[in-house]
């Protein structure tokens, strides 16, 4: 299994949402029983990240800090996997660090990603435990190639693997198994 990263480092000021966006009921359905997690949305402002973490974790990042996003497509036998993970260096001995996994196959998550070679910015969306937004953040996107990129290279390598090996969820999970946050 091969990895090939992008980094983006960004600096941005914080803003708290003026207009809080609530979370779709299947979003909020799924978020609930998580303590942290990250995925992608598409929104009228293109694809949007949305976080949820502890309320005092959301704390820590209002402040202006460093982030770093890197991309990374791992070639599975089973299936490409995209990972993105973001790093918040509110504490650069702990950063808060999240990771989303993108499936080719599955064509609105392939839309979300596709869509983010296509933005000048990126928003990020952050809801506490009671699903409550808190916080936004926008950053610049710095790297808009290499999504369109690693897209392209996941088409070819997903176009490869026969439909009945194909199993997005096992190459994920190996992937879990053998990366780092």
């Amino acid at each position: 299994m091969a990895g090939k990263e992008h980094d983006q480092h960004h600096f941005r000021f914080d803003n708290r949402p003026q207009r809080p966006s609530p979370l779709p009921p299947d979003l909020a359905d799924f978020l609930r029983g998580q303590e942290y997690a990250c995925l992608t949305q598409a929104s009228d402002q293109g694809t949007v990240f949305l976080i949820k973490a502890p309320r005092r974790e959301i704390a820590s990042v209002q402040r202006r800090v460093p982030i770093a996003l890197r991309y990374e497509l791992y070639e599975h036998p089973q299936a490409p996997v995209i990972r993105i993970v973001t790093r918040f260096y509110d504490q650069p001995s702990r950063p808060l660090a999240l990771e989303t996994f993108v499936n080719v196959q599955d064509e609105q998550q392939r839309a979300d990603f596709a869509a983010l070679a296509n933005q000048d910015q990126l928003y990020l969306l952050f809801y506490d435990e009671t699903l409550t937004h808190r916080l936004s953040k926008g950053v610049g996107n710095l790297d808009r190639q290499a999504v369109g990129q690693i897209v392209a290279a996941a088409d070819r390598l997903c176009a490869a693997i026969p439909a009945d090996r194909f199993d997005f969820d096992q190459a994920k999970a190996d992937v879990m198994r053998r990366s780092r946050l």
